[in-house]
Parts: structure tokens; sequence; C-alpha cells
């Protein structure tokens, strides 16, 4: 089933159920698929062909579902971009894809002016912008256009949309989306997660990080997705609140946030069934403390851009092992193998591979990623992780931050757990430094909580406590904030590339 398929279905089916409540109004499948079909329309008037790429540059506001699901409809491949990124790196993704157009918010109007390569044939959608301005508005470009639907042939095996992995130093990937691979990682969501019509659905995932699980899910269940373009633990509250959210996805510091926002306030947060925490690791005591403040667990799942979302996760209302992200989602094979790509057995850790009709196939115009990542119908995901008897699987590292300390692996993601442990610690990162002696040693970047003083002696003695001596951080760094990336993960690519840096400013 096609994205397109999904949205018509809705809009005979249930069309005057709410799709879309972003702030104060609210949208039918109804009028969503109308409005949709305008901007299909337009864009097709306006010389669309099929495969052509349209970059988004858009917050989470309804004009980024309607522009993804109008694109799908026109025979356009969307292309959703990083707008943290620096100007020279989103130049570099908009010269790799040569978009026929930007959709662009009128915050990021000037950013994506700016990227355009000289002499580029690339013209610019304007949304929400309040000027005059030489580029096409979103408001002119649907007035006057049919609400009825294009009707062109759209197949399972086309491709949606380029979905671009983050990169901080420009090496962004875009893996090859299709409407299948979307199809068959909603259904397995779906699934293990025990999702149903009735869910109301709060994805607080970047809108480039994924954009499809904003809305993917609720369209294909005839849902309700609430949309939110701000992270701010009160307004997270009370939009669960008042509308009854019943499944949320995001990082583990945002629960971390709105649970210290109901700590002192009363706030109903009942109707969580479905608390989902992916994309870095998220500790037994904040999943432990979720569930006596608000009666759930948060529910610690894994996925990448590469298996278009999460496939493997804990399932709600089962009893989860400690540490676990879960187990393999329905149409997911996976494999855990050595560096010769043997299967390791119980309890040792290897890379995870996979395989089925989830997982894309390729990068786009990147041979060279491609081959490395993609192998006899697997994807190498870089992960280094180990499983149960259950088949319960564990995350430990990524296989680039794993270390050789004096020969013997470190694996970073430890050494933060016992730093996390301290009262006085609010974020920790670990990152290898070069040793002449060692080879490598680990470095401790953290920031205390409300600005404590903390020093290097006092760290390191409680690590000593802790691990194994050749574990324990050679070198404590103490900081105000931790670089974060689009999607709120510690960017340890800025903090190892800002180690060179200074290495090499000292020689």
């Amino acid at each position: 089933m096609t994205l397109v398929e999904m949205i018509e279905k809705n809009a005979k089916k249930v069309p005057e159920k709410t799709a879309i409540i972003y702030r104060d109004s609210k949208i039918t499948y109804k009028e969503l698929n109308g409005t949709v079909n305008k901007m299909a329309n337009a864009l097709i008037t306006m010389g669309l062909k099929k495969g052509d790429r349209i970059g988004l540059m858009l917050p989470r506001v309804p004009e980024l579902v309607i522009s993804f699901l109008s694109i799908a409809k026109a025979r356009g491949i969307a292309v959703p971009i990083n707008f943290e990124l620096s100007e020279e790196n989103i130049a570099t993704i908009l010269t790799d894809i040569s978009p026929r157009y930007i959709i662009a918010h009128d915050q990021f109007l000037d950013l994506a002016k700016r990227s355009i390569v000289p002499r580029s044939k690339t013209s610019i959608i304007a949304v929400d912008h309040r000027g005059g301005s030489e580029d096409i508005s979103w408001e002119e470009m649907l007035k006057g256009k049919s609400s009825n639907n294009p009707s062109l042939e759209i197949k399972e095996e086309d491709i949606v949309y380029l979905n671009y992995t983050s990169g901080f130093t420009g090496n962004s990937k875009g893996a090859v989306t299709t409407h299948s691979n979307i199809y068959w990682n909603t259904i397995a969501s779906v699934d293990i997660l025990r999702l149903t019509s009735n869910d109301v659905h709060l994805c607080m995932f970047a809108p480039f990080a994924h954009p499809h699980e904003i809305f993917a899910r609720p369209l294909y269940l005839e849902g309700t997705m609430v949309l939110l373009d701000t992270i701010y633990p009160k307004t997270l509250a009370k939009a669960i609140s008042v509308h009854q959210v019943t499944c949320m996805m995001g990082l583990a510091p945002m629960y971390e946030t709105l649970l210290e926002s109901i700590e002192h306030k009363r706030c109903d947060l009942s109707s969580l069934k479905v608390p989902e925490s992916g994309g870095m690791y998220t500790r037994i005591e904040l999943i432990e403390k979720f569930r006596q403040k608000v009666g759930v667990p948060i529910i610690p799942v894994w996925g990448s851009t590469e298996t278009t979302g999460i496939a493997i996760a804990n399932t709600p209302g089962e009893a989860m092992s400690p540490g676990s992200v879960g187990k393999p989602c329905t149409s997911y094979q996976v494999k855990i193998i050595d560096e010769y790509g043997i299967e390791v057995p119980i309890d040792a850790i290897g890379e995870m591979i996979f395989k089925g009709p989830g997982v894309v196939q390729d990068y786009y115009n990147d041979p060279i990623n491609t081959q490395s990542s993609f192998k006899d119908g697997w994807y190498y995901s870089g992960d280094l992780v180990r499983r149960d008897e259950k088949n319960n699987f564990y995350f430990t590292e990524r296989k680039s931050g794993m270390m050789k300390v004096a020969g013997l692996k470190v694996y970073p993601l430890e050494i933060e757990l016992a730093l996390m442990e301290h009262p006085k610690i609010k974020e920790a990162a670990v990152i290898s430094l070069k040793d002449k002696l060692r080879g490598e040693v680990p470095k401790a970047i953290i920031v205390t909580k409300n600005g404590e003083d903390l020093t290097e002696k006092e760290v390191i003695e409680f690590c000593r406590g802790r691990m194994p001596n050749y574990k324990v951080p050679r070198n404590v760094e103490v900081r105000k904030t931790l670089p974060k990336s689009g999607s709120g993960k510690i960017n340890k690519k800025a903090l190892q590339v800002g180690e060179r840096i200074e290495v090499l400013a000292h020689g």
C-alpha cells in the first residue's frame, strides 16, 4: 500500500475524522486530502515530472505533512533538509539532489537562499511568508487548484523520498526510501507496539529525521496526529493532557524534562500508553521513574534511517528485560556478526545487520557508502549489540565509537552509564584520545546539575570504584552544555572533531 492509497482511503472511509491537530486548529481527513490534492495539482501544473526532487525546510507544522503527501501524489521525491547544518553542508546536499523546488518556512527562507548553488534552477516555495517576495507563495500557489485526486499511477516500489542521515561534517547519506519501505515499517511498528485506530499520536522527532514517522502510523490506522513545533516540557505536557495523546515518540532527554515539568505541578498524563523512546540509550532508572510518576514505563526501541524506522522494540504491557531495546519487529531479519561475518553466540557482542522489505537498498548518488553498508541484501548498521537467550537485544556502542585501550575493548556507553550514577552529573559523553603508550584512552566530557562544582580528580575517583582501571577516563572536562544533533542526541562527532582541532592547535 502506498501513502497515496492510505490518505485517499481515509478521505472516503472516515472523511470527518480529525487527521491533524495543530495549536487551536483541526484538519479532517477530507480537508487534508483536498489540500494535498490542490498542492499536487499545482506542482503538476508547474511542470513537476516523476522523480523530480523537492527539498523541504519546514518545522513540525501541517505544511510538512501536506507537502510530503502532495509530492508523493505528484510522483516527485521529497527530500527533508536538516536546517541545523551549516550553509556549506546544506549546499552539498542541494548540489547532490538538484531539487526542482525547495519548500521553505519563513524562518528558513534566508538560509535556503544562501545555500542554493549560484546559477541553480531551483525555485523556492515560501510557506507562511509575511512580506513581499520574488518567491512562489504557498497560499497563492493553491488558489484555484482542483481538490480532485490527480489519479496518477503510483507503485509501491516508487521512490517517495530521500531520508538523509544526520551528518555533522557534511557526510550525510540519502537513504532511497520507497512507499513499500514505509508501509512495511509502519505495519511492523503497529504490530509490535499494539497500536489501534483510536490512538492519538505525538511524534517529537526532528522534522528532517525520519519525518514520515510523524504521520505514517496514524495515516495507516485512520488515527489522529498532534503536531507541536516546540519541545518545551510544559507545552508537551499540556498537549498530552488536552488532546489525550496515547502514543508519543521521543528521545530519553525529552522524557527527563517532561518528568521535571510535572514534578511540582498537577498534570494529567494518564492517557499515555506508549511513550516510545528511540535514537539513544534510555536509562533503566528513567524508565522506572516514569512508570512511577505516569503509570506506564517508557518503551525503548531501536531504529535507523536505513531500516525506515524502528526494527527492534519492546511491546507495551509485556515484561521488559532491563536495558534491552526489545525483540525484532515483524518482517525484519536480524543477525549479529563478528568482524569476519560469522554469527556470534548468545551474549557475545557483534555488529547488527538487517534484511527485509522495510530496509532500504542504497544511498542516493553514493556508490562508495552503498557498497560498504549494503552487502548481499543485508544492511550493516555499524551498531554493536548482544542478545540473550530470549532474543532480547542490548545496545552496546556504535562500531565507530568502540576504542581499544592497550588492546582491550572499551565501550564508551558503559563508562557513560557509570558516570550518570554520580549525583552531580546531568549529562556525560565519552570519546577517544590518542595515547602513545596505550594507543587510545577514554576522555569524559560532562555537564553537572545546576552548574555544581566537580573536579577531575573527584570524577576519576568515582569511576575507579566502578570499573577496571583501563576503562577509567584519563581526562575529564566539565562544560556548561554538550553539542546536540537535530534529533536531540549528543553529537559525539562534534566532540571528537573538536578534540582533534584542539590537539592540532597545540601541536
